[in-house]
């Protein structure tokens, strides 16, 4: 049996007992496995437990910010690896991943402080890699004590950091617990959005959309804020070409057509609110 990689794998969760054991079963070739629930009221810690990852209680101070989450867990969870990997409960690592990460993490010295990785976006058992865009970079795995998430709910690695990029994907299940699940989700996302988008309208302050990845992207985005929902189908569905990938990507882009339309209403509400007007 080969020997376990100096990596602690977290996996932040809240209510997840559907999602979990897949996600722990991928993390084995891993030093240490540590589940960081947020207040799950399901059977969340009873099979991180029976699945033999660690189980602490975390719940944060509202609204939940997954960069915020991250990075309590490098503060708080007494690390002695010298690699953090994070794992989304609807996500899973492949060997084909495991063996590069554990690669990565006993070679000396190290190339990068952090390294971005690219999920295959799972949809109703279908791959939507151009519908998503593959490869789409996500804030994975870092060398502990050399970088931090920021970001709030759209997280990227500190700028300073020297990053790398691992084109070995990992598989996300992006319905993984049905239509409810991603609607909720996707208002937390859709809030935040129209919050910071309103603060960046009314007093031009770049920093209030994440301006340190995707600069010029997010600020477009943010003036052009009306044009959202039709701006988002088109890229996915014409422009990336997701229309070559059946009906499913079609529900898939008009699924973010309507989270669009949410962030759209949003600013709306929240910009009349401040002025005293009716809804």
């Amino acid at each position: 049996m080969a020997p376990l990689a100096p990596i602690t794998a977290i996996i932040l969760t809240q209510n997840e007992e559907g999602q979990l054991a897949r996600a722990i079963g991928s993390l084995q070739f891993c030093n240490r496995i540590v589940v960081v629930d947020s207040g799950s009221t399901d059977a969340t810690a009873r099979v991180a437990t029976e699945c033999g990852a660690e189980f602490v209680l975390h719940i944060p101070a509202p609204p939940f910010r997954i960069s915020e989450q991250r990075n309590w867990a490098l503060d708080s969870l007494s690390i002695t690896t010298s690699w953090v990997l994070f794992l989304d409960a609807d996500e899973m690592i492949p060997e084909q991943l495991a063996a590069q990460l554990s690669a990565i993490s006993i070679s000396s010295p190290a190339a990068f402080d952090a390294y971005e990785l690219t999920p295959r976006y799972l949809f109703w058992g279908k791959w939507l890699r151009r519908t998503q865009g593959y490869p789409n970079w996500h804030p994975r795995f870092v060398r502990h004590g050399y970088a931090r998430f920021s970001g709030g709910v759209w997280e990227h690695f500190d700028s300073t950091r020297s990053i790398g990029r691992i084109d070995n994907p990992y598989d996300h299940y992006a319905n993984a617990k049905g239509l409810r699940d991603w609607i909720d989700r996707h208002y937390r996302y859709a809030l935040w959005d129209a919050e910071h988008i309103v603060e960046f309208i009314e007093s031009g302050n770049h920093s209030a959309i994440g301006t340190e990845r995707k600069r010029w992207l997010r600020i477009i985005a943010a003036r052009a804020w009306p044009l959202r929902p039709l701006a988002r189908f088109l890229h996915m569905y014409i422009f990336r070409l997701g229309f070559l990938e059946g009906w499913k990507a079609l529900n898939f882009c008009l699924l973010y057509f309507c989270y669009e339309l949410m962030i759209v209403n949003l600013i709306v509400q929240i910009r009349r609110q401040r002025r005293g007007l009716d809804l």
